[in-house]
């Protein structure tokens, strides 16, 4: 609900039932005036609430600043406003990280955009605390221990759309005192329905990942950094085979939106549920398909080639350079390289490069990939030869390619 114009005794309201008249008299007596409800969504009143607090950011700062204590003007409607609205704004700039960052003299916001981190507002440096504040309450954090680090996580429903949000709290220094610098996570809550063929792969790789996720059982590895798109690649094959009568289980963490038709775990490893015990579990469940999220340490690697020796198709994410850089990973975890190739269907490593317009503009991102097979070959070439080939068909160019792999 939201008052819209208050004129000549007569006041328009946005609301979601105008036929909640308990509402509506309560409104009518604290304003004394004549109420004429209008239809608006949900969605549409919170955009309003937005922009309000958009136009009036200002005047919502001076309202603040005029405050003699900051204390606990993190309740105050202005700033509860202005955190829902640049989050608000980070969705709908498609942002997939906000930073906030304190220093004596400013408090810089910015947001992760197709891999870059874009300067977004810069506010003045006495409204840090309040913002933060807000960020941890919502989070359910420690708001009074502000000399360790911090990790939450909260949903947001907005204007925009909705997302599951991961926030990380760090002491650093600023002049001569510790502050708190914030990043917030935003993962989608929606499926987006992406598919292999959607993925822009070339027709060998495409058909060298179909195979692999077709397979009864083995262990199929993607790799690369944090944000490399790993999670799309495997959801997008996942979709292609889970209209079959089989069971598909994923655990993950966090669970980033609803995949229609698997079964999804969170790993909870404060409270010791982690990824290895989160496996052991799903083998009793008659899984035919698994997807781990991360493989992380030895044990969770060993149950999943276990688990794939025995029938089991399983899909893993590991953090590593390059494909053949993974083999090195699991060698170090204590997988031995003659027993993991009896299992192996093969490893994909990947990055998001941007994609280019006709203006020379950046808009988006599209995936480099390389699979290496059992045998040491490639599927199709290397990532760096996929990358050219995007080149030449002006999907993106040499400086993001260099800016992504090197030169």
């Amino acid at each position: 609900m939201k008052e819209k114009a208050h004129e000549a005794g007569v006041l328009s309201v946005a609301i979601s039932d105008i036929h909640d008249e308990l509402t509506l008299e309560r409104i009518r007596f604290e304003s004394g005036c004549r109420v004429v409800p209008e239809f608006h969504s949900e969605a549409e009143i919170k955009q309003m609430q937005r922009l309000h607090a958009q136009k009036d950011s200002d005047s919502i700062l001076h309202e603040l600043d005029r405050q003699t204590a900051k204390a606990n003007s993190w309740e105050s409607e202005p700033i509860i406003n202005l955190v829902d609205s640049l989050i608000d704004d980070a969705i709908r700039e498609r942002a997939t990280d906000i930073h906030f960052e304190p220093s004596e003299s400013t408090f810089r916001i910015r947001f992760r955009v197709d891999g870059m981190l874009c300067d977004y507002k810069a506010l003045p440096a006495w409204i840090a605390e309040p913002i933060l504040v807000r960020l941890k309450l919502l989070a359910s954090v420690d708001i009074t221990e502000r000399r360790l680090p911090h990790d939450g996580s909260f949903s947001f429903e907005g204007a925009y759309g909705n997302a599951n949000i991961r926030l990380s709290t760090l002491p650093v220094q600023s002049g001569n005192q510790v502050v708190e610098k914030c990043v917030l996570r935003l993962l989608q809550t929606r499926d987006d329905g992406a598919t292999l063929e959607s993925l822009g792969f070339s027709q060998a790789m495409l058909d060298a990942l179909r195979h692999a996720f077709e397979a009864p059982q083995g262990l199929l590895l993607v790799t690369g950094p944090t944000g490399s798109g790993k999670t799309t690649t495997l959801y997008a094959g996942l979709r292609e085979i889970i209209a079959r009568h089989i069971n598909v289980t994923t655990i993950e963490d966090p669970v980033e939106y609803k995949l229609d038709g698997a079964n999804q775990v969170q790993v909870n490893e404060k409270c010791g549920f982690t990824f290895a015990a989160a496996l052991r579990s799903i083998l009793r469940q008659d899984p035919d398909v698994i997807l781990v999220g991360e493989i992380r340490d030895r044990e969770t690697a060993q149950i999943a080639l276990r688990a794939a020796q025995t029938g089991h198709l399983v899909l893993a994410t590991l953090h590593a350079n390059s494909a053949n850089a993974a083999m090195t990973r699991l060698a170090d975890l204590g997988v031995p390289e003659s027993l993991l190739r009896e299992s192996l269907l093969g490893v994909v490593a990947q990055r998001l490069v941007r994609k280019c317009t006709a203006s020379h503009e950046y808009r988006g991102r599209t995936a480099i990939i390389e699979f290496l097979k059992p045998d040491g070959t490639y599927v199709d070439g290397t990532m760096r030869d996929d990358a050219v080939r995007l080149v030449r068909q002006g999907v993106t160019d040499t400086a993001e390619v260099a800016r992504v792999l090197g030169s």
